[in-house]
């Protein structure tokens, strides 16, 4: 009854807030400026006020969607840039776009597979010798898979992807440049799909042996989105200098979208522009500590409900987890890093 509660109304949820109906609303209540295009300058006509300049932002996925129009906007306020991707060929394609459309001279690329820890390790180990802060860490990369596929490493590449290595081992490894920041951040992007679910037992996130059902590639990415969300809450505990929060785009046509959904996309029309998703990722990226709540779940640069799995659109309890469940999930994300 819960789930199918949950996801019930995490779809009409979503037609009021995460449409491009629910954008416009949402950005008529902005009290501050709101620009147009990611490539607005900072000081151009236009531009929403903030300036990444002296800031180093490390962006994954950064090559394509939502992550490639953030890393415009980072460039474009003249930030230094690192966009970590795993393909050579599209993320030099997607930075000379970049570079053409900001004027940028500072952007690099840092080459790693999410899904696979060694890599994030190798390539991290070679970041760490050109940059001793990190200023914004903006983990938006992983996959989005109708049927499973492992890792090299014999991980469920979208647990993999999203959550243990694209978001835990990432971050942890960044650890010492994110406190070394004088306002560290780190910027999950979950996803609305988080909604539909609590973070299941390790088994079942994990798709391994002893799972609870059968593949589902929806709820794995649901699972791992949530798991995002409790991880975001733990560190505001364990990492109080560094402000961490998750957020999502809503409904944005992106390739990802495409290739997930294919004709049902249609069901989440009217969908964003890129930018209509990405602009309040983007106010995250460059806002104040003092404007941000840490450990916040964010749509549209506003704290969102976590929870929507009781009558009449109340949180009710069955997307909640305990506390012994998310200490469950630390211990497990850690070993399975191999930290």
């Amino acid at each position: 009854m819960g789930a199918t509660i949950s996801t019930t109304q995490f779809y009409f949820y979503g037609r009021r807030h995460f449409t491009q109906t629910g954008y416009v609303k949402h950005k008529a209540k902005y009290n501050s400026s709101v620009q147009d295009s990611p490539s607005i300058k900072a000081g151009q006509e236009g531009a929403d006020g903030i300036d990444l300049s002296n800031k180093v932002v490390c962006i994954t996925g950064a090559n394509s969607g939502i992550g490639k129009t953030l890393a415009t906007y980072a460039a474009a306020k003249g930030a230094k840039l690192y966009m970590f991707c795993r393909s050579k060929d599209r993320a030099e394609a997607a930075r000379k776009e970049i570079e053409d459309e900001t004027s940028s001279t500072n952007i690099e690329i840092v080459l790693m597979d999410l899904a696979e820890m060694e890599s994030i390790k190798e390539a991290i180990k070679g970041f760490q010798k050109k940059e001793k802060k990190v200023d914004i860490l903006v983990c938006n990369g992983g996959v989005l898979l109708n049927d499973k596929k492992m890792s090299s490493e014999g991980n469920e590449m979208t647990f993999a992807s999203h959550l243990l290595g694209g978001t835990y081992l990432l971050s942890q490894l960044l650890l010492p440049q994110l406190k070394a920041a004088d306002e560290g951040k780190i910027v999950i992007v979950s996803s609305g799909g988080m909604y539909n679910s609590p973070f299941p037992d390790w088994a079942t996130a994990t798709s391994s042996e002893g799972a609870s059902h059968d593949y589902n590639g929806n709820l794995a990415y649901s699972y791992a989105k949530r798991g995002q969300v409790l991880l975001a809450e733990q560190y505001t505990k364990m990492y109080p200098e560094i402000t961490t929060v998750t957020c999502h785009p809503g409904w944005t046509a992106t390739p990802a979208v495409d290739d997930a959904y294919g004709d049902n996309k249609k069901y989440l029309e009217p969908m964003r522009t890129m930018w209509e998703g990405a602009e309040g990722i983007a106010w995250l990226m460059g806002a104040k500590k003092d404007e941000i709540e840490s450990g916040a779940f964010y749509l549209d640069r506003k704290p969102q409900r976590k929870h929507l799995s009781g009558p009449f659109f109340t949180e009710g309890s069955y997307t909640k987890n305990s506390q012994a469940e998310v200490d469950e999930m630390m211990a497990n994300l850690k070993k399975a890093a191999g930290l």
